[in-house]
């Protein structure tokens, strides 16, 4: 061999390209298109990017602007090479190339194959829980219009939508293929689906917390183990992480994000984000991060701060939010509900009537007792349970006790329940109106269901019935119309306009729910009185004697004083008598007068000196 052609061999061992193929990313319409790859050459001079038709752009922290790519990475010195792409519009498959150059001419390239198209429902799935868990085994689209689904054991069953059997316990019996016809409104004939169910006994480790770089902030919840983690074959199937108050929620996958917030994991059961520093006040505080496996959700609350990374927690007092008050029917099944933004151990119920009620979370489905764990889990601060078949003795205020994981500390909560002896309630049992007045009365389904029909009697026993539409239809009394928020919304109320005598005494509110069950019609009486104490009219005319009174008084005063009788006159001179001879016994008491010296008055003997006495 001669010198050139060994100098041509060397040349090409030394500078020879080698290509690695990348994951496959899977993106809606508009979504952000991110490929991040760490080389094995070290620095490099050059890092470009070669689209899927073909053209190819020096990829730089500029060079957005000008041809949308943007260079995505901890820059050249570092060896990686990646891209932003913002607002992928095209629709279609297409490879994704990046290619590489170092700075002593070796070049790298991977390939990433994009789909960015809506996600179609996949025809066969597979499942793996642990055994004794209740798992919804679902197939087919959500669009069905009728299901027909086998199990493993042979059993079938038939329903109307989409294809989903509740198991309650996985055991042996459950493990194999699902099958499932599913009847939609695109297709003529069924399209079968399949479930490969699968069951393990391992558990998981949830990584949940945050760090970061110069550069950026990471917020994950991730999972490893062989049970609920990667290294089984199992996947996340869901990302979700929320920012503190609920601004704004992000659903993230590998290659998958926003302008701001990237996708952040390195395996397959991994769920985080990345975003850039400075950190926004938006940012900052409580992040919820949600990662759905096949088994359950995993997470929990991760709190990021600009200072003081030392301490991960929130020191402010925690509120704990409850439901509304309850209105229940007896018999069926209500939800106590409180929540905490941070993590749980453990939370327990307080009956109305002082029984503590254990709360078992995940909840355990051997159990058939009357309570049951409903939330997303301890690890997301919810604390629901249901009550299965309410009775008259579960009304009251129900107490929560959150047993927070980092302090160690239970914070409270209560929920007021009412449980009623019928389906329906009225606005008001009793009444009071005064005539000509307006007056509303009805009743309305507990749980807001929606009713057939809504109808009254009179205490006259007139009957009619009203909804939306009713005002002043012909054959209706002219004074009553519907009031309420529509039959749909299971309100029955009536406006009356201008009360009179027949308006006064029980009424009758009558519905029937609206459901599948075929309910039958229920009703409440309702009364209407008039109001306790003087009426109006009673009241005007007592003011109006009142006054007349007042006036006749002053009338007979006035005639007494200008035109006295003799005989009043004669006692008015003898008192006008009376007063002039004290006032003159004053003046005189008022000098000094010699021991003994007497005073004769002007109508009775001497006496000696001192007041005179006057008789009224």
């Amino acid at each position: 061999m001669d010198r050139t052609a060994a100098l041509a061999v060397f040349l090409l061992s030394t500078f020879s390209v080698q290509v690695l193929c990348g994951r496959s990313v899977l993106l809606t319409d508009g979504d952000t298109l991110y490929l991040k790859w760490q080389t094995r050459l070290g620095p490099l001079a050059r890092c470009s990017a070669v689209l899927p038709d073909g053209t190819e752009a020096t990829l730089t922290a500029s060079a957005g602007a000008r041809t949308g790519l943007v260079y995505v990475g901890d820059g050249y010195a570092s060896g990686q090479c990646g891209l932003r792409a913002d607002n992928l519009v095209k629709p279609g498959t297409g490879n994704w190339t990046l290619k590489a150059i170092a700075v002593d001419g070796r070049r790298e390239q991977s390939t990433n194959e994009v789909t960015c198209i809506a996600k179609k429902w996949p025809k066969e799935i597979v499942l793996k829980v642990p055994v004794g868990t209740a798992q919804n085994v679902t197939c087919g689209p959500p669009s069905a219009l009728h299901c027909r689904m086998s199990s493993p054991s042979g059993d079938v069953s038939r329903h109307f939508g989409q294809c989903t059997e509740r198991v309650k316990s996985v055991g042996s019996h459950h493990v194999n293929t699902w099958t499932c016809w599913s009847v939609t409104a695109e297709s003529a004939a069924e399209v079968q689906y399949s479930v490969q169910l699968q069951a393990y006994r391992e558990g998981a480790v949830v990584d949940v917390g945050w760090n970061d770089t110069p550069a950026e902030v990471r917020v994950f919840c991730n999972v490893r183990g062989a049970g609920g983690g990667a290294s089984a074959g199992n996947r996340s199937l869901f990302c979700k992480l929320s920012l503190p108050e609920d601004a704004e929620t992000l659903s993230l996958a590998y290659g998958r994000g926003t302008a701001r917030y990237a996708y952040y994991g390195t395996d397959h059961g991994d769920c985080g984000v990345s975003f850039p520093k400075p950190v926004l006040p938006v940012e900052v505080g409580r992040w919820k991060c949600m990662n759905s496996m096949t088994d359950r959700v995993y997470g929990g609350f991760v709190t990021v701060k600009t200072t003081d990374r030392a301490t991960d927690k929130n020191n402010a007092a925690l509120a704990v939010a409850i439901k509304k008050p309850l209105t229940v029917p007896r018999g069926n099944a209500f939800t106590v509900e409180c929540a905490v933004p941070a993590e749980l151990d453990y939370c327990w119920l307080r009956h109305p009537n002082g029984t503590a009620v254990p709360v078992t979370a995940p909840p355990n489905d051997h159990d058939r007792g009357r309570y049951r764990y409903v939330g997303e889990g301890l690890s997301f601060g919810q604390c629901y349970v249901t009550v299965w078949e309410a009775s008259v003795y579960d009304t009251g205020s129900w107490l929560c006790a959150l047993g927070l994981r980092n302090d160690r500390l239970e914070v409270y909560g209560s929920v007021n329940v009412t449980v009623t002896e019928s389906v329906i309630t009225a606005y008001q049992t009793e009444l009071y109106a005064t005539e000509g007045a307006d007056v509303t009365l009805g009743c309305y389904s507990v749980e807001r269901q929606p009713i057939a029909y809504c109808r009254f009697l009179t205490p006259q026993l007139v009957g009619f019935a009203v909804d939306e539409r009713s005002t002043t239809a012909a054959g209706r009394p002219w004074r009553y119309a519907y009031s309420g928020q529509g039959l749909m919304a299971g309100h029955c109320g009536l406006t009356i306009d201008g009360v009179d005598e027949s308006d006064y005494g029980n009424w009758t509110c009558a519905v029937k729910i609206l459901d599948s069950s075929g309910s039958e019609e229920v009703s409440i009486a309702l009364t209407l009185r008039k109001p306790e104490g003087f009426t109006m009219v009673q009241i005007i005319g007592i003011v109006f004697c009142g006054t007349l009174i007042s006036v006749m008084s002053l009338f007979f005063a006035n005639h007494l004083i200008t035109s006295p009788s003799a005989k009043t006159r004669k006692k008015i001179e003898k008192l006008e008598l009376l007063e002039a001879a004290e006032k003159g016994n004053r003046r005189i008491s008022s000098r000094r007068l010699p021991p003994g010296r007497v005073i004769r008055t002007p109508n009775g003997p001497i006496k000696k000196h001192g007041s005179v006495p006057r008789r009224i």
